[in-house]
């Protein structure tokens, strides 16, 4: 027979309750009080593009201005699907075909050349990887007029000749759309780096299985950089989302144009939409934000993983 002998519970010692109430209170000063002042600041220009896109014209300019204007007009999002001065299903469409295939390009042609630049060694190799890093430093800006001749005078595209000329090449195209932002050299030495962290030792036995050497890429390197991928996957998508500029460069008709271009379209000299702008506009942030939230727990793995030699 057992006798389990009941022990007196032992008051917590009043110091032990005073040093985790100074934890505390420490924590929510130094962090958590900071933190929620910084993301207030950042989320206000958010939601105040939602409360206007609920709105009229009119209500927008009322003066005192309201945080939240009643009644709510949800019309808004109906009425802007229907708008003659923007075709939002087509131009969201080409988005999507924008982004994800320069995303998917992009991230295909720049592992192949960091996995190069990071696992072999060849004469010049630190070279190359200078000239790739040296291209980060060039302003978007600088290289919109040679890209802009170069799409243009694509040989046999578009009515030109062998030459490349007397036609348009690829403008107004989605070949002259994408393919110009397939090549970064920021991807290449982001996955650089991240392919300077896996072991050799992982390469060694797929070579003794047999792996060929672009087994080694695909079968090897590319499953266990994936964190990386998708990491660089969201900015490069988010990225292409977003931009306005090459796509008001290339593109001269519909069939071509992106969501971006068809918001500047409601902004004209005989005035600004405010309403139907604002509300396409959180139209076109709800993909990012859905795809921020869905894979948020592989930016930080991939970023730590990307800078970490």
């Amino acid at each position: 027979m057992t006798v389990v002998i009941m022990q007196p519970d032992r008051p917590v010692p009043t110091a032990a309750i005073d040093r985790s109430r100074r934890r505390f209170w420490r924590a929510v000063l130094t962090f958590y009080l900071p933190a929620t002042i910084v993301a207030a600041v950042m989320l206000f220009p958010l939601f105040w593009m939602v409360s206007i896109s609920l709105r009229t014209n009119a209500e927008i300019f009322s003066y005192p201005p309201d945080l939240v204007s009643i009644p709510l007009r949800w019309q808004n999002y109906i009425d802007i699907w229907t708008d003659p001065r923007m075709n939002l299903g087509i131009q969201a469409w080409n988005t999507l075909v924008y982004a994800t295939v320069r995303t998917f390009l992009q991230l295909l042609l720049s592992s192949m050349a960091a996995f190069i630049l990071a696992r072999y060694s060849f004469p010049g190799r630190t070279l190359v990887f200078y000239l790739v890093l040296a291209t980060v430093m060039i302003p978007d800006e600088v290289m919109m007029v040679p890209l802009f001749l170069m799409v243009k005078s694509v040989p046999l595209a578009g009515g030109n000749d062998i030459f490349g000329m007397g036609g348009t090449g690829w403008l107004d195209t989605f070949y002259g759309l994408i393919l110009p932002g397939v090549v970064s050299g920021y991807s290449i030495f982001f996955l650089r780096q991240f392919f300077l962290t896996l072991p050799k030792e992982l390469e060694e036995a797929a070579r003794i299985d047999g792996c060929s050497e672009f087994g080694i890429y695909w079968r090897v390197a590319l499953p266990m950089s994936m964190p990386a991928l998708i990491a660089l996957g969201i900015f490069s998508f988010q990225f292409a989302w977003s931009d306005f500029t090459w796509p008001l460069i290339i593109s001269g008709s519909e069939r071509t144009r992106t969501i971006q271009l068809g918001l500047g379209l409601l902004s004209t000299t005989d005035g600004t939409d405010w309403a139907m702008l604002l509300t396409g506009a959180v139209i076109s942030t709800l993909p990012l934000i859905a795809l921020f939230m869905l894979l948020q727990r592989f930016i930080v793995t991939g970023v730590n993983f990307g800078v970490g030699k």
